[in-house]
Order: C-alpha cells, then sequence, then structure tokens
C-alpha cells in the first residue's frame, strides 16, 4: 500500500519521549508527522522509570499526556509494532521513499477497547519485558496501564494457539470481537522531505569492558 507524496511529510523514528516531543512540535508547525514504534505502545523508555532527576516528578505523569495528545492530534499518524524496511532517496535526494514494515498483533485496532478481559484469562506468563523481566505478563497482552494505543497483541512465541495449535480462549472471551489469528504483516510505503532518528538507548552490557573490573570488583 503506497500513501500520497507530500513534501511536508516527516518521518519520526522511535516514539519515546524525544520522538514524541518532536512529532508534536513538528505537527504544530503544521507538518504530517509519521511516528513509528517497533514496540506495541509508544512512550519508551520514560515510561519504565519512577521519577525523573532532577525534579523527582513521576515519569509517567509527564509522559502520558504527550502519549495521548500525539495518538490524537489529527497532524500525527502512529505507527506502532512496526519497523522502518527501507529508506530510498527520490527527487535528486531531497525526497524519500520509505517502507514500514507493519507486524501482526492478530488484533484489530479498530475493536480492541483496551478492555483487557483476554489478558485476565489467559493461561500463558511468560517474564514481562516492559518490568525488565522482574515481573510476569501474559501471551496477550498490553505492556503497560498507559500505554498508546491500549490494544492488546499476541506473543507468537509463547501463545498455545500458535505454538500448538490449542486454546483461543481470548477469541471466545473477547466481547468486542477484536481477536484475527489470520491477520498478516503487510507493508506500506510513504514519502517524506525528513527523517529524525530517536530510536532511544538500551543499557550497556558491563561485561563487555573488561578493563572496568566489571565481576571482579565490589561495587
Amino acid at each position: 500500500m503506497k500513501e500520497s507524496s507530500a513534501s511536508n511529510n516527516v518521518l519520526v523514528i522511535g516514539a519515546g519521549v524525544a520522538g514524541i516531543t518532536a512529532a508534536l512540535d513538528l505537527a504544530e508547525q503544521g507538518h504530517m508527522v509519521y511516528l513509528v514504534e517497533r514496540e506495541s505502545s509508544i512512550g519508551g523508555r520514560m515510561a519504565q522509570l519512577d521519577k525523573t532527576f532532577p525534579t523527582l516528578d513521576c515519569s509517567i505523569c509527564i509522559l502520558a499526556p504527550k502519549m495521548v495528545e500525539a495518538s490524537r492530534h489529527p497532524n500525527v499518524r502512529l505507527l506502532t509494532y512496526s519497523e522502518i524496511s527501507s529508506v530510498q532517496p527520490i527527487l535528486d535526494g531531497r525526497d524519500f521513499r520509505v517502507k514500514i514494515r507493519r507486524k501482526p498483533r492478530y488484533v484489530d485496532e479498530e475493536k480492541c477497547t483496551g478492555c483487557r478481559t483476554c489478558m485476565e484469562k489467559c493461561p500463558v506468563k511468560v517474564p514481562s519485558e516492559f518490568d525488565e523481566k522482574l515481573g510476569v505478563r501474559k501471551a496477550i497482552y498490553i505492556p503497560f496501564p498507559q500505554a498508546v494505543p491500549a490494544v492488546a497483541v499476541i506473543d507468537r512465541e509463547n501463545c498455545l494457539y500458535f505454538q500448538k495449535g490449542v486454546c483461543k480462549i481470548c477469541e471466545k472471551l473477547c466481547p468486542a470481537n477484536a481477536l484475527n489469528f489470520e491477520q498478516k504483516e503487510c507493508e506500506i510505503e510513504i514519502e517524506v522531505a525528513a527523517i529524525i532518528v530517536a530510536t532511544g538507548f538500551d543499557l550497556l552490557d558491563p561485561s563487555v569492558l573488561p578493563q572496568l573490573g566489571y565481576g571482579r570488583f565490589p561495587d
């Protein structure tokens, strides 16, 4: 599927606090912004924090209003659970043609109400990535209470139906009839005049820097 070209379009890769802020600033200036996030919800690392320095304000209290604003702004299109497939220059390198791969949630985003009935009844528990594997989530899940969009996603690798052909209890109990186990990956193509990369960070494994003495010296 190809979307119409517009020299006013901007692509923002990564929907943490930096990507969300950039998207909102551009949207307010009249640009059409495609905000692409590989996870099922926007928010990034800041959503995982308790407080922020130096004011020690609640992180999600600051972030959640921005997340909701990004989801509702008429000039921002959220593309969650999506990844960039390719970027090609066009028009003598002044614009870019971008292909975006949208992974299947196996849940209809238009129908899901975020009621979490599917999560309550799912029998599978696995470590939660959002909680740095200190807690658990279900095979069908919304990563955290303030997630945007508040739409469930099925973890195919741990879902009993995809692995063993049994269960489907989420489909049977979903009051919105939002489950779709036949959902396929799709690709969309857009044209943009600028790209902002705000892909964030991961924690460093200090064991790859033995000169620092990690594992040998206390503290």
